[in-house]
Protein backbone atom coordinates (compact mmCIF):
# COMPACT_ATOMS: atom_id res chain seq x y z
CA UNK A 1 0.00 0.00 0.00
CA UNK A 2 2.69 2.66 0.87
CA UNK A 3 4.57 1.64 -2.26
CA UNK A 4 1.50 2.86 -4.20
CA UNK A 5 1.13 5.56 -2.79
CA UNK A 6 4.58 6.70 -3.62
CA UNK A 7 4.22 5.81 -6.96
CA UNK A 8 1.21 8.12 -6.90
CA UNK A 9 3.33 10.97 -6.34
CA UNK A 10 5.66 10.44 -9.42
CA UNK A 11 4.48 11.85 -12.56
CA UNK A 12 5.26 9.65 -15.28
CA UNK A 13 6.47 11.19 -18.89
CA UNK A 14 5.51 9.11 -22.37
CA UNK A 15 8.47 9.62 -24.53
CA UNK A 16 6.33 9.77 -27.44
CA UNK A 17 6.31 13.25 -29.10
CA UNK A 18 2.58 14.19 -29.42
CA UNK A 19 1.38 15.79 -32.12
CA UNK A 20 0.36 19.01 -32.60
CA UNK A 21 -2.69 19.03 -34.87
CA UNK A 22 -5.64 15.85 -34.56
CA UNK A 23 -5.22 12.95 -36.19
CA UNK A 24 -6.68 12.36 -39.58
CA UNK A 25 -9.78 9.65 -38.90
CA UNK A 26 -9.58 6.08 -39.59
CA UNK A 27 -9.94 4.61 -43.14
CA UNK A 28 -13.17 2.23 -43.40
CA UNK A 29 -11.39 -0.73 -44.71
CA UNK A 30 -10.08 -0.99 -41.21
CA UNK A 31 -12.79 0.00 -39.38
CA UNK A 32 -15.12 -3.41 -41.12
CA UNK A 33 -14.67 -6.65 -40.54
CA UNK A 34 -13.17 -8.29 -43.35
CA UNK A 35 -16.17 -10.24 -44.80
CA UNK A 36 -15.62 -13.93 -45.20
CA UNK A 37 -14.76 -14.56 -48.96
CA UNK A 38 -17.91 -16.47 -50.43
CA UNK A 39 -16.91 -20.12 -51.42
CA UNK A 40 -16.09 -20.43 -55.23
CA UNK A 41 -17.73 -23.52 -56.76
CA UNK A 42 -15.59 -24.57 -59.44
CA UNK A 43 -17.42 -26.29 -62.14
CA UNK A 44 -17.08 -30.33 -62.44
CA UNK A 45 -14.36 -31.65 -64.62
CA UNK A 46 -15.20 -33.19 -67.57
CA UNK A 47 -14.72 -36.87 -68.83
CA UNK A 48 -11.95 -36.11 -71.32
CA UNK A 49 -9.71 -33.84 -68.41
CA UNK A 50 -10.10 -36.87 -65.59
CA UNK A 51 -8.06 -39.72 -65.42
CA UNK A 52 -8.92 -42.75 -63.94
CA UNK A 53 -5.91 -42.75 -61.46
CA UNK A 54 -5.71 -39.17 -61.22
CA UNK A 55 -7.28 -37.37 -57.59
CA UNK A 56 -9.20 -34.40 -57.79
CA UNK A 57 -7.22 -31.50 -56.83
CA UNK A 58 -9.09 -28.38 -56.28
CA UNK A 59 -7.40 -24.71 -56.22
CA UNK A 60 -5.42 -25.39 -59.66
CA UNK A 61 -3.50 -22.90 -61.84
CA UNK A 62 -6.25 -22.74 -65.26
CA UNK A 63 -2.30 -22.36 -67.18
CA UNK A 64 -1.22 -25.72 -65.27
CA UNK A 65 -4.82 -27.14 -66.35
CA UNK A 66 -4.22 -26.85 -69.88
CA UNK A 67 -0.87 -27.91 -70.28
CA UNK A 68 -2.04 -31.54 -68.46
CA UNK A 69 -5.09 -31.43 -70.29
CA UNK A 70 -2.96 -31.21 -73.61
CA UNK A 71 -0.65 -33.90 -72.40
CA UNK A 72 -3.33 -35.85 -71.71
CA UNK A 73 -4.58 -36.05 -75.01
CA UNK A 74 -1.37 -36.70 -76.20
CA UNK A 75 -0.36 -39.36 -73.74
CA UNK A 76 -2.99 -41.30 -72.20
CA UNK A 77 -5.60 -42.53 -74.31
CA UNK A 78 -9.35 -41.79 -73.69
CA UNK A 79 -10.36 -45.35 -71.22
CA UNK A 80 -14.12 -45.15 -70.68
CA UNK A 81 -16.54 -47.22 -69.81
CA UNK A 82 -18.62 -47.72 -72.76
CA UNK A 83 -21.79 -49.56 -70.71
CA UNK A 84 -22.54 -46.86 -68.83
CA UNK A 85 -21.47 -43.74 -71.53
CA UNK A 86 -22.14 -43.34 -75.73
CA UNK A 87 -19.49 -42.09 -77.36
CA UNK A 88 -20.47 -40.28 -81.09
CA UNK A 89 -18.23 -38.23 -83.87
CA UNK A 90 -19.65 -34.88 -85.24
CA UNK A 91 -19.46 -36.62 -88.50
CA UNK A 92 -23.30 -38.42 -87.73
CA UNK A 93 -25.96 -36.56 -89.74
CA UNK A 94 -27.73 -35.52 -86.33
CA UNK A 95 -29.18 -31.73 -85.70
CA UNK A 96 -26.04 -30.99 -82.96
CA UNK A 97 -28.37 -27.49 -82.12
CA UNK A 98 -31.73 -29.48 -81.19
CA UNK A 99 -33.17 -27.18 -78.20
CA UNK A 100 -34.52 -29.86 -75.72
CA UNK A 101 -35.92 -27.20 -73.51
CA UNK A 102 -38.16 -24.52 -75.75
CA UNK A 103 -37.22 -21.46 -73.51
CA UNK A 104 -38.45 -19.18 -76.85
CA UNK A 105 -41.82 -20.68 -77.07
CA UNK A 106 -42.55 -20.29 -73.35
CA UNK A 107 -41.51 -16.09 -73.84
CA UNK A 108 -44.17 -16.14 -76.51
CA UNK A 109 -47.29 -17.60 -74.38
CA UNK A 110 -48.97 -14.97 -72.99
CA UNK A 111 -50.64 -17.03 -70.38
CA UNK A 112 -48.61 -18.71 -67.33
CA UNK A 113 -50.20 -21.92 -66.75
CA UNK A 114 -51.77 -23.54 -69.63
CA UNK A 115 -54.92 -25.90 -69.39
CA UNK A 116 -55.29 -28.67 -71.44
CA UNK A 117 -58.26 -30.29 -72.86
CA UNK A 118 -58.74 -32.71 -70.25
CA UNK A 119 -58.96 -30.37 -67.68
CA UNK A 120 -61.70 -28.41 -69.49
CA UNK A 121 -63.37 -32.11 -70.19
CA UNK A 122 -63.25 -32.42 -66.23
CA UNK A 123 -64.49 -28.81 -65.54
CA UNK A 124 -67.34 -29.84 -67.85
CA UNK A 125 -68.43 -32.77 -65.98
CA UNK A 126 -68.33 -31.57 -63.14
CA UNK A 127 -70.70 -28.69 -63.88
CA UNK A 128 -72.97 -31.30 -65.34
CA UNK A 129 -72.89 -33.28 -61.63
CA UNK A 130 -73.72 -29.88 -59.73
CA UNK A 131 -76.86 -29.12 -62.49
CA UNK A 132 -78.38 -32.55 -61.21
CA UNK A 133 -78.17 -32.06 -57.60
CA UNK A 134 -81.44 -30.74 -55.80
CA UNK A 135 -82.66 -27.23 -55.41
CA UNK A 136 -83.09 -25.07 -52.44
CA UNK A 137 -86.63 -26.57 -51.79
CA UNK A 138 -85.35 -30.94 -51.76
CA UNK A 139 -86.66 -31.30 -55.22
CA UNK A 140 -84.72 -32.52 -58.16
CA UNK A 141 -84.46 -30.28 -60.68
CA UNK A 142 -85.83 -31.32 -64.66
CA UNK A 143 -83.74 -32.59 -66.80
CA UNK A 144 -83.11 -30.49 -70.04
CA UNK A 145 -82.32 -31.27 -73.49
CA UNK A 146 -79.14 -30.62 -74.74
CA UNK A 147 -78.67 -28.10 -77.71
CA UNK A 148 -76.97 -29.81 -80.40
CA UNK A 149 -74.09 -27.75 -81.63
CA UNK A 150 -73.56 -29.36 -85.39
CA UNK A 151 -76.39 -27.47 -87.89
CA UNK A 152 -76.12 -31.03 -89.66
CA UNK A 153 -77.34 -33.14 -87.01
CA UNK A 154 -74.08 -35.32 -87.23
CA UNK A 155 -73.94 -37.90 -84.43
CA UNK A 156 -70.08 -37.61 -82.56
CA UNK A 157 -67.56 -39.25 -84.67
CA UNK A 158 -65.44 -39.54 -81.20
CA UNK A 159 -67.14 -41.08 -78.98
CA UNK A 160 -64.70 -44.42 -78.77
CA UNK A 161 -61.71 -42.66 -79.51
CA UNK A 162 -58.71 -42.74 -77.19
CA UNK A 163 -58.74 -39.54 -74.95
CA UNK A 164 -54.84 -38.72 -76.02
CA UNK A 165 -56.83 -38.93 -79.69
CA UNK A 166 -59.64 -36.02 -79.00
CA UNK A 167 -56.60 -32.92 -78.64
CA UNK A 168 -56.92 -30.15 -81.21
CA UNK A 169 -54.27 -31.48 -83.45
CA UNK A 170 -55.30 -35.26 -83.76
CA UNK A 171 -58.56 -34.34 -84.73
CA UNK A 172 -57.55 -32.87 -87.50
CA UNK A 173 -55.30 -35.85 -88.64
CA UNK A 174 -58.56 -37.70 -88.06
CA UNK A 175 -60.31 -34.91 -90.40
CA UNK A 176 -62.63 -33.68 -87.42
CA UNK A 177 -63.12 -29.90 -87.32
CA UNK A 178 -61.24 -28.88 -84.07
CA UNK A 179 -63.36 -28.68 -80.94
CA UNK A 180 -64.31 -25.20 -80.16
CA UNK A 181 -63.43 -24.45 -76.08
CA UNK A 182 -66.39 -22.77 -75.04
CA UNK A 183 -65.33 -19.91 -72.47
CA UNK A 184 -67.83 -20.47 -69.34
CA UNK A 185 -66.21 -18.55 -67.01
CA UNK A 186 -68.46 -15.08 -68.85
CA UNK A 187 -71.70 -17.19 -67.94
CA UNK A 188 -70.48 -17.83 -64.66
CA UNK A 189 -69.81 -14.33 -63.39
CA UNK A 190 -72.58 -12.23 -64.99
CA UNK A 191 -74.30 -10.05 -62.99
CA UNK A 192 -78.09 -12.30 -62.34
CA UNK A 193 -80.40 -9.25 -62.49
CA UNK A 194 -79.32 -5.72 -64.42
CA UNK A 195 -82.43 -3.41 -64.86
CA UNK A 196 -80.93 -0.94 -66.51
CA UNK A 197 -78.38 -2.06 -69.12
CA UNK A 198 -80.22 -3.74 -72.35
CA UNK A 199 -79.16 -5.75 -75.26
CA UNK A 200 -79.45 -4.07 -78.71
CA UNK A 201 -79.34 -6.83 -80.66
CA UNK A 202 -82.39 -8.30 -78.67
CA UNK A 203 -85.07 -6.34 -81.36
CA UNK A 204 -82.65 -6.51 -84.63
CA UNK A 205 -86.21 -8.53 -85.79
CA UNK A 206 -89.36 -7.43 -84.62
CA UNK A 207 -90.63 -11.60 -84.55
CA UNK A 208 -87.95 -11.92 -81.46
CA UNK A 209 -91.12 -11.80 -78.80
CA UNK A 210 -92.40 -15.46 -80.91
CA UNK A 211 -89.08 -17.22 -79.51
CA UNK A 212 -90.16 -16.83 -75.68
CA UNK A 213 -93.45 -17.65 -75.60
CA UNK A 214 -95.66 -17.83 -78.76
CA UNK A 215 -96.91 -21.80 -79.75
CA UNK A 216 -97.63 -22.94 -83.26
CA UNK A 217 -101.65 -22.47 -83.88
CA UNK A 218 -103.16 -25.35 -85.99
CA UNK A 219 -105.23 -23.67 -88.25
CA UNK A 220 -107.86 -26.19 -87.93
CA UNK A 221 -108.89 -26.14 -84.59
CA UNK A 222 -107.77 -22.10 -83.91
CA UNK A 223 -111.79 -21.18 -84.05
CA UNK A 224 -112.77 -24.08 -81.68
CA UNK A 225 -109.91 -23.66 -78.81
CA UNK A 226 -110.82 -19.83 -78.93
CA UNK A 227 -114.21 -20.13 -78.43
CA UNK A 228 -113.59 -22.59 -75.63
CA UNK A 229 -111.27 -19.90 -74.26
CA UNK A 230 -113.79 -17.73 -74.68
CA UNK A 231 -116.66 -19.62 -72.52
CA UNK A 232 -114.47 -20.40 -69.43
CA UNK A 233 -112.59 -17.21 -68.76
CA UNK A 234 -113.67 -14.96 -65.77
CA UNK A 235 -113.29 -11.28 -64.45
CA UNK A 236 -111.79 -10.64 -61.24
CA UNK A 237 -112.63 -8.46 -58.50
CA UNK A 238 -111.11 -4.70 -58.45
CA UNK A 239 -108.25 -4.84 -55.80
CA UNK A 240 -108.50 -2.89 -52.47
CA UNK A 241 -105.43 -1.63 -52.97
CA UNK A 242 -104.30 1.94 -54.09
CA UNK A 243 -102.94 2.53 -57.74
CA UNK A 244 -99.71 3.80 -56.74
CA UNK A 245 -98.83 0.73 -54.37
CA UNK A 246 -100.12 -1.75 -57.03
CA UNK A 247 -98.23 -0.50 -59.93
CA UNK A 248 -95.02 0.02 -57.54
CA UNK A 249 -95.56 -3.99 -56.82
CA UNK A 250 -96.27 -5.02 -60.70
CA UNK A 251 -93.29 -2.82 -61.90
CA UNK A 252 -91.03 -5.12 -59.36
CA UNK A 253 -92.56 -8.21 -61.06
CA UNK A 254 -91.91 -7.12 -64.75
CA UNK A 255 -88.61 -6.71 -63.66
CA UNK A 256 -87.85 -9.71 -61.96
CA UNK A 257 -89.38 -11.49 -64.81
CA UNK A 258 -87.04 -9.97 -67.09
CA UNK A 259 -86.60 -8.51 -71.02
CA UNK A 260 -86.79 -12.18 -72.37
CA UNK A 261 -89.46 -13.30 -70.08
CA UNK A 262 -92.86 -14.81 -70.94
CA UNK A 263 -95.85 -11.81 -70.51
CA UNK A 264 -98.10 -14.11 -69.63
CA UNK A 265 -96.78 -15.16 -66.15
CA UNK A 266 -96.76 -11.38 -65.20
CA UNK A 267 -100.38 -11.15 -66.05
CA UNK A 268 -101.39 -14.46 -64.54
CA UNK A 269 -99.13 -13.19 -61.03
CA UNK A 270 -101.07 -10.04 -61.48
CA UNK A 271 -104.48 -11.97 -61.61
CA UNK A 272 -103.96 -14.23 -58.61
CA UNK A 273 -102.43 -11.33 -56.65
CA UNK A 274 -105.74 -9.32 -57.90
CA UNK A 275 -107.68 -12.03 -56.42
CA UNK A 276 -105.91 -12.38 -52.68
CA UNK A 277 -106.01 -8.95 -52.36
CA UNK A 278 -110.17 -9.09 -53.40
CA UNK A 279 -110.84 -11.93 -50.29
CA UNK A 280 -108.75 -10.97 -47.76
CA UNK A 281 -106.92 -7.71 -46.04
CA UNK A 282 -103.16 -8.32 -46.40
CA UNK A 283 -100.59 -6.07 -44.53
CA UNK A 284 -98.26 -3.11 -45.81
CA UNK A 285 -95.09 -4.72 -45.37
CA UNK A 286 -96.39 -8.24 -46.75
CA UNK A 287 -97.37 -7.04 -50.11
CA UNK A 288 -94.05 -7.88 -51.54
CA UNK A 289 -94.37 -11.59 -50.05
CA UNK A 290 -97.17 -12.38 -51.22
CA UNK A 291 -96.56 -11.10 -55.19
CA UNK A 292 -93.76 -13.21 -54.95
CA UNK A 293 -95.53 -16.39 -53.94
CA UNK A 294 -98.04 -15.56 -56.84
CA UNK A 295 -95.66 -14.81 -59.55
CA UNK A 296 -93.34 -18.26 -58.38
CA UNK A 297 -96.92 -20.28 -59.13
CA UNK A 298 -97.38 -18.48 -62.32
CA UNK A 299 -93.78 -19.72 -63.40
CA UNK A 300 -94.71 -23.09 -62.17
CA UNK A 301 -97.94 -23.35 -64.62
CA UNK A 302 -96.39 -21.31 -67.79
CA UNK A 303 -93.13 -22.63 -67.97
CA UNK A 304 -89.51 -22.95 -65.71
CA UNK A 305 -89.55 -21.16 -62.62
CA UNK A 306 -87.32 -19.78 -60.36
CA UNK A 307 -85.61 -21.25 -56.88
CA UNK A 308 -87.24 -19.82 -54.20
CA UNK A 309 -83.49 -18.45 -53.35
CA UNK A 310 -83.36 -16.44 -56.44
CA UNK A 311 -86.82 -14.37 -55.60
CA UNK A 312 -85.41 -13.88 -52.15
CA UNK A 313 -82.02 -12.67 -53.57
CA UNK A 314 -84.22 -10.16 -56.25
CA UNK A 315 -86.11 -8.71 -53.37
CA UNK A 316 -82.80 -7.70 -51.31
CA UNK A 317 -83.60 -10.34 -48.75
CA UNK A 318 -86.68 -8.76 -48.17
CA UNK A 319 -88.19 -12.42 -46.93
CA UNK A 320 -86.43 -15.23 -46.93
CA UNK A 321 -87.12 -19.26 -48.29
CA UNK A 322 -89.26 -20.39 -45.68
CA UNK A 323 -91.72 -17.13 -46.11
CA UNK A 324 -91.56 -17.36 -49.87
CA UNK A 325 -92.93 -21.02 -48.61
CA UNK A 326 -95.81 -20.37 -46.32
CA UNK A 327 -97.16 -17.51 -48.61
CA UNK A 328 -97.31 -19.75 -51.70
CA UNK A 329 -99.17 -22.26 -49.00
CA UNK A 330 -101.48 -19.21 -47.81
CA UNK A 331 -102.27 -17.74 -51.46
CA UNK A 332 -103.16 -21.69 -52.60
CA UNK A 333 -105.60 -21.75 -49.65
CA UNK A 334 -107.27 -18.79 -50.23
CA UNK A 335 -107.50 -19.01 -53.84
CA UNK A 336 -108.71 -23.02 -53.43
CA UNK A 337 -105.99 -23.96 -55.64
CA UNK A 338 -107.19 -22.21 -58.83
CA UNK A 339 -106.65 -23.55 -62.32
CA UNK A 340 -104.59 -21.92 -65.13
CA UNK A 341 -106.39 -18.94 -65.52
CA UNK A 342 -107.11 -17.56 -69.28
CA UNK A 343 -104.51 -14.81 -70.25
CA UNK A 344 -104.97 -11.74 -72.07
CA UNK A 345 -101.50 -12.69 -74.33
CA UNK A 346 -103.08 -15.60 -75.44
CA UNK A 347 -105.24 -13.23 -77.95
CA UNK A 348 -102.96 -10.69 -78.27
CA UNK A 349 -100.20 -13.67 -80.17
CA UNK A 350 -103.77 -14.82 -82.50
CA UNK A 351 -104.89 -11.40 -83.16
CA UNK A 352 -101.55 -10.21 -84.03
CA UNK A 353 -100.45 -12.67 -86.22
CA UNK A 354 -103.84 -12.63 -87.98
CA UNK A 355 -103.34 -9.31 -88.76
CA UNK A 356 -100.29 -9.99 -90.68
CA UNK A 357 -98.87 -12.98 -90.67
CA UNK A 358 -95.94 -11.75 -92.55
CA UNK A 359 -94.55 -9.20 -89.68
CA UNK A 360 -96.40 -9.53 -86.81
CA UNK A 361 -94.02 -8.93 -84.48
CA UNK A 362 -94.25 -5.08 -84.65
CA UNK A 363 -98.25 -5.25 -83.62
CA UNK A 364 -97.64 -7.95 -81.67
CA UNK A 365 -94.85 -5.72 -79.33
CA UNK A 366 -97.07 -2.88 -79.15
CA UNK A 367 -100.51 -4.57 -78.29
CA UNK A 368 -98.31 -6.31 -75.32
CA UNK A 369 -97.02 -2.97 -74.39
CA UNK A 370 -100.48 -1.40 -74.28
CA UNK A 371 -101.53 -4.66 -72.39
CA UNK A 372 -99.08 -4.41 -69.66
CA UNK A 373 -99.23 -0.42 -69.05
CA UNK A 374 -103.09 -0.43 -69.04
CA UNK A 375 -103.08 -3.57 -66.20
CA UNK A 376 -100.27 -1.97 -64.51
CA UNK A 377 -101.49 1.77 -64.44
CA UNK A 378 -105.22 1.51 -63.88
CA UNK A 379 -106.66 -1.18 -62.01
CA UNK A 380 -110.38 -1.11 -63.18
CA UNK A 381 -109.58 -3.25 -66.18
CA UNK A 382 -109.26 -5.71 -63.58
CA UNK A 383 -113.05 -5.97 -63.91
CA UNK A 384 -112.73 -6.83 -67.86
CA UNK A 385 -112.84 -9.97 -69.08
CA UNK A 386 -108.76 -10.99 -70.72
CA UNK A 387 -110.11 -11.42 -73.97
CA UNK A 388 -111.54 -7.79 -73.72
CA UNK A 389 -108.22 -6.93 -72.99
CA UNK A 390 -106.34 -8.39 -75.65
CA UNK A 391 -108.42 -7.58 -78.58
CA UNK A 392 -108.46 -3.72 -77.28
CA UNK A 393 -104.87 -4.18 -77.20
CA UNK A 394 -104.51 -5.43 -80.59
CA UNK A 395 -107.05 -2.82 -82.23
CA UNK A 396 -105.08 0.18 -80.48
CA UNK A 397 -101.36 -1.45 -81.79
CA UNK A 398 -102.73 -1.20 -85.33
CA UNK A 399 -104.12 1.89 -85.26
CA UNK A 400 -101.28 3.69 -83.52
CA UNK A 401 -98.66 2.08 -86.09
CA UNK A 402 -101.26 3.21 -88.86
CA UNK A 403 -101.66 -0.23 -90.43
CA UNK A 404 -105.18 0.09 -92.13
CA UNK A 405 -105.20 -3.32 -93.81
CA UNK A 406 -104.76 -5.22 -90.78
CA UNK A 407 -107.51 -3.19 -89.52
CA UNK A 408 -110.07 -4.22 -92.22
CA UNK A 409 -108.85 -7.56 -91.68
CA UNK A 410 -109.21 -7.98 -88.03
CA UNK A 411 -113.21 -7.13 -88.19
CA UNK A 412 -113.47 -10.04 -90.24
CA UNK A 413 -112.22 -12.17 -87.49
CA UNK A 414 -115.16 -14.34 -85.79
CA UNK A 415 -113.71 -14.72 -82.65
CA UNK A 416 -112.73 -10.66 -82.97
CA UNK A 417 -116.69 -10.35 -82.80
CA UNK A 418 -117.52 -12.51 -79.85
CA UNK A 419 -114.67 -10.75 -77.85
CA UNK A 420 -116.12 -7.43 -78.89
CA UNK A 421 -119.55 -8.58 -78.26
CA UNK A 422 -118.74 -9.26 -74.21
CA UNK A 423 -118.16 -5.42 -73.56
CA UNK A 424 -120.39 -1.90 -74.35
CA UNK A 425 -117.94 -0.47 -75.85
CA UNK A 426 -114.33 -1.38 -77.16
CA UNK A 427 -113.51 1.93 -77.59
CA UNK A 428 -113.51 2.90 -73.86
CA UNK A 429 -111.43 -0.05 -72.94
CA UNK A 430 -109.03 1.66 -76.00
CA UNK A 431 -109.33 4.62 -74.43
CA UNK A 432 -108.27 3.49 -70.77
CA UNK A 433 -105.36 2.25 -72.44
CA UNK A 434 -103.99 5.09 -74.09
CA UNK A 435 -104.19 7.25 -71.35
CA UNK A 436 -101.87 4.28 -69.15
CA UNK A 437 -99.25 4.45 -72.03
CA UNK A 438 -99.13 9.02 -71.74
CA UNK A 439 -99.63 8.69 -68.37
CA UNK A 440 -96.53 6.20 -68.03
CA UNK A 441 -94.32 8.61 -70.59
CA UNK A 442 -94.82 11.57 -68.25
CA UNK A 443 -91.35 12.13 -65.65
CA UNK A 444 -94.46 12.26 -62.49
CA UNK A 445 -94.87 8.31 -63.09
CA UNK A 446 -91.90 6.93 -61.49
CA UNK A 447 -92.42 3.12 -62.62
CA UNK A 448 -91.77 2.63 -66.38
CA UNK A 449 -90.30 -0.87 -67.01
CA UNK A 450 -92.80 -2.19 -69.89
CA UNK A 451 -91.59 1.44 -71.41
CA UNK A 452 -87.63 0.07 -70.80
CA UNK A 453 -88.45 -3.16 -72.43
CA UNK A 454 -90.37 -2.74 -75.35
CA UNK A 455 -88.90 0.52 -76.22
CA UNK A 456 -85.31 -0.48 -76.89
CA UNK A 457 -83.48 -0.32 -80.05
CA UNK A 458 -83.26 0.13 -82.83
CA UNK A 459 -87.13 -0.28 -83.42
CA UNK A 460 -88.25 1.58 -80.71
CA UNK A 461 -91.94 0.91 -80.94
CA UNK A 462 -93.52 1.68 -77.30
CA UNK A 463 -91.54 5.30 -78.54
CA UNK A 464 -93.96 5.03 -81.65
CA UNK A 465 -97.51 4.00 -79.82
CA UNK A 466 -96.84 6.87 -77.25
CA UNK A 467 -96.00 9.74 -80.01
CA UNK A 468 -98.82 8.01 -81.97
CA UNK A 469 -101.30 8.09 -78.65
CA UNK A 470 -100.15 12.15 -77.94
CA UNK A 471 -101.17 13.22 -81.42
CA UNK A 472 -104.35 10.85 -81.49
CA UNK A 473 -105.33 13.15 -77.85
CA UNK A 474 -104.56 16.26 -79.76
CA UNK A 475 -106.89 15.20 -82.04
CA UNK A 476 -110.10 14.35 -80.01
Amino acid sequence: MDIGKENKRVQVKSKIPLPKDPLPPLSQTLIKRPQELDIERHPLKTINWQTINKPNITGANPKIENSERNNLKTKCPLKVDTRHVTLRQNTEDLDWNYQVFKDNEVKECSSVIIISNEEKENEERIDEERSKQKNCLGDTKKALTPSIKSPLLEPNKIKNIKRSLKRPHSRELQGISPKVQQDRRDERHKRRLEFTQFSQYQLHSPDFLEKSYMTCLNRDYTEDLFTYLLNIEKRTVVPRISSKIRACIINWLIKVNGLNGNPAVIQTAQLYFDAVLAVSHVQMNSLQLVAAACYWIAQKIHGPAFSARRLVKYSSEAFTVRNLLSAEKAVMYKLKFPSQPVTPQEFVTYFSWYCDSCHFGEIEVAATFLCMAGLMVDKSLCNEYPSVIGVASVRNAVLLLRRKDAMVRLHMNSVYKAAESKVSSISSICSIQRKAIRCMSSPYFKYKAPLEYYGIGPHFIAQKVINSANELSLVE
